[in-house]
């Protein structure tokens, strides 16, 4: 059981079933008993178990309240995308199942005039998109005259997609007496702007920084030319073809160009851009999540919002423009206390940009020489090896034939045959130049003089 005793004690049995027994740093930050009646300003990344702390701060703070509502809505929870309000519906319709609880979802791309229906029965927690729930308070399907707590979840994210006007709308139409929760990644100067707009002596809470978020994440770059990139992409993919990737690019055309070469290469690919509508973006969604594919290919923009819990690797294409792009595709790997690795690709003209990158996030990635050819095949043998260690049951006219295989044919010529149709199923293995070990070498160095350069400036200036 968790170690809180002001957790109302039905959503306690909710935690329990779910086999919870302690807090998350964002959780136990944000029920802090200071903190059960104040607006909370929370960075927090994705991963962090943020859902689960405003969803236990809302019950701590006024259970009683939402069910004593007689219908009114007393509860507002934004999100920037549909796939992220229906996580949330999830993550919360559990979480107050023992409870006389109920919500609802507002989302964008679904049925309004069902949505209108189910709203209109009665709801006391709302999950919604900005536009969608507009749009319902415009139609009169509700107001916000009883609202008592407002959640924005990833803030950022919702100013970064353009939302600044609906949430403005939401805001002013709801009470001013509300407590408001604002969750945002990290907190540039903007989300402080709109924090000192909507809250009232926000209580700051850090749950994460740049150099902390996601300790359970390695760091890799790869040295390469700019022109074999691509190349080195496909390689690695051949490489962990037992992994589940997504690759992000900086534009929907790079998603749509190195998309079409991976499917052309015989890999699995999805793509996540602007370009697809929603029932396409879940059945991309669907197949990552059940396994179907394994190779995912996004903008930033599209992959907001969704949570791929199964997630091993995310490869950069391009490096990020910032520091907070970095720590928050990254921050989609290393999940529910897997292991993850955020792969750089790092080209001798990008030094300059890559170094800069990296200090900004407070990151140290490991920096290797990229695979060659031998290592990629003794890895295609090891995956023979490990088909051939299974134990399979075959019929008996399958051993039948095997037996006159083995009178026709020698030992040798069986085993090539068997290579030879193992790994004539593989994409090629592209040429990729990868730099020496005396580039590798030389740009360690470069960092460490970097930083004792730094470590001696702040010494000089302590001795002033």
């Amino acid at each position: 059981m968790l170690e809180t005793k002001s957790i109302p004690e039905e959503i306690q049995f909710s935690i329990k079933e779910k086999g919870y027994d302690k807090l998350t740093t964002v959780q136990s930050l944000v029920l802090n008993p200071d903190n059960n009646d104040k607006d909370l300003l929370v960075s927090s990344q994705t991963g962090s178990g943020k859902t689960l702390a405003y969803g236990l701060s809302i019950s701590v703070a006024g259970l009683k309240e939402i069910l004593d509502s007689d219908n009114k809505l007393k509860t507002l929870i934004v999100t920037p995308t549909r796939e992220l309000a229906l996580q949330v519906f999830n993550e919360l319709a559990w979480l107050f199942s023992k409870t006389a609880i109920r919500i609802s979802t507002a989302i964008g791309g679904m049925d309004i005039k069902k949505e209108r229906k189910n709203i209109s029965k009665g709801v006391d927690l709302l999950i919604g998109t900005p536009g969608r729930i507009n749009d319902h308070i415009r139609r009169k399907t509700f107001h916000l005259n009883y609202l008592r707590s407002l959640v924005l979840d990833e803030a950022d994210e919702m100013l970064d997609l353009g939302f600044k006007q609906d949430l403005d709308m939401i805001v002013n139409q709801s009470p001013a007496n509300k407590r408001v929760l604002m969750f945002s990644a990290t907190i540039p100067k903007k989300i402080l702007s709109l924090a000192s707009k909507y809250q009232k002596n926000a209580v700051r809470i850090e749950a994460t920084s740049l150099g902390k978020a996601h300790t359970d994440i390695s760091y890799e770059t790869y040295l390469v030319k700019k022109h074999d990139i691509e190349n080195a992409i496909f390689n690695f993919l051949r490489f962990h073809d037992d992994k589940t990737i997504i690759i992000f690019c900086s534009t929907r055309n790079a998603v749509t160009h190195i998309s079409s070469r991976i499917l052309n290469r015989g890999f699995s690919v999805v793509s996540l851009s602007g370009a697809l509508n929603q029932s396409e973006r879940f059945k991309a969604l669907q197949s990552i999540k059940n396994g179907r594919c394994k190779i995912c290919v996004a903008t930033d923009v599209a992959a907001r919002g969704i949570d791929l819990v199964n997630l091993d690797i995310v490869i950069h294409a391009e490096l990020p423009h910032n520091p907070e792009t970095l720590i928050h595709r990254s921050g989609r790997t290393g999940r529910a206390g897997n292991k993850g690795r955020s792969i750089l690709f790092c080209s001798p003209g990008e030094k300059r940009k890559y170094e800069k990158l990296i200090n900004s996030a407070k990151v140290r990635p490991v920096i290797n020489k990229f695979l060659s050819q031998e290592e990629i095949e003794h890895k295609d043998n090891e995956k023979i090896i490990n088909y051939l260690s299974r134990n399979k049951k075959n019929s008996s006219s399958e051993l039948k034939f095997a037996n006159e295989l083995l009178t026709r044919f020698s030992n040798e010529d069986l085993a090539l045959a068997l290579i030879d149709n193992f790994k004539g199923k593989l994409p090629p293995i592209e040429e990729v130049e990868s730099l020496g070990e005396e580039q590798i070498v030389q740009m360690k160095n470069d960092r460490k003089k970097k930083k004792r350069s730094k470590q001696n400036s702040r010494r000089n200036v302590r001795k002033r």
